[in-house]
């Protein structure tokens, strides 16, 4: 059996609607009222691709607002995914994607892979206020940036429509990534793509073998290598994170102390003057 754990971040401006894609992914019940996201959402879904293929998904929802910049870029290292989610009625949202971009690039230590492009809210697709000539600048930009094409998808978290292709899409494509790197992933991923074929099963992964191998002895040893990597820097981003909160805690700590220190001066000079 092999399994491959995908490191996905989901992101975009404020209320685009991604912690509903991921609710609406993992069958959680996607409520209507806006719920702020306070620096990051964690799941995991475990997908089981053939009695040889297991696929775990780590999904981090991550929150858009402009001062949660350095939380978030703390969860971007080792990331294979990102998740670019805009609000078909809200054309700011897609022109701020090049600056999510430019922070995935920035944070993820070169482990990005893909990127998907979502428009959610195509349920208010008669609200629709996009600029349909960016979009389709920026898709080829970035698609030759990253030498090869970027996926982009309509999405509606409130309906549920084409949910389930955006996350089997990304699928498709990480899977082509990783039988890049190993030709035991190649061969499994070759032989899901003939059995879903034949026995037309519900994840439809539209799999296409990759012209040139790099040949690995062991699956388990790239899937070791890879993990241990994406926690040593995982752990160096906590170390930071943690370094900087006792700093914090330090400054507080020296502040209250002269503050009270101050107070008790204060009632001893009252107390004096009695």
């Amino acid at each position: 059996m092999a399994k491959l754990i995908w490191k996905i971040v989901i992101i975009g401006d404020p209320a685009v609607g991604k912690t509903s894609i991921r609710r609406k992914y993992l069958g959680e019940t996607t409520i209507k009222e806006y719920i702020y996201t306070i620096g990051a959402d964690f799941a995991t879904k475990r997908i089981k691709l053939s009695d040889n293929l297991t696929v775990q998904y780590q999904i981090f929802d991550l929150a858009g607002q402009q001062k949660f910049d350095k939380v978030r870029a703390s969860f971007y290292s080792g990331c294979q995914a990102a998740m670019l989610v805009y609000d078909i009625t809200d054309n700011k949202t897609l022109s701020n994607l090049p600056k999510w971009v430019k922070e995935v690039k920035k944070n993820s230590n070169g482990s990005i892979e893909t990127f998907v492009i979502v428009g959610n809210k195509y349920d208010l697709i008669n609200n629709k206020n996009i600029d349909d000539d960016y979009l389709k600048s920026f898709l080829k930009n970035l698609s030759k940036e990253m030498g090869h094409e970027i996926l982009h998808i309509n999405t509606s978290a409130l309906t549920g429509e084409n949910i389930d292709l955006l996350f089997n899409k990304i699928t498709e494509k990480l899977l082509f990534e990783a039988s890049k790197e190993s030709s035991k992933i190649k061969k499994l991923a070759s032989d899901l793509h003939k059995r879903d074929e034949k026995n037309n099963t519900e994840i439809e992964i539209n799999f296409q073998l990759p012209k040139e191998e790099k040949k690995i002895d062991e699956i388990s040893t790239f899937g070791l290598q890879k993990r241990i990597q994406i926690i040593d820097l995982e752990i160096e981003n906590i170390k930071a994170e943690i370094k900087e909160i006792q700093s914090d805690v330090h400054i507080i700590k020296n502040n209250l102390l002269k503050y009270l220190h101050g107070m008790n001066k204060l009632i001893k000079d009252m107390n004096l003057k009695e």
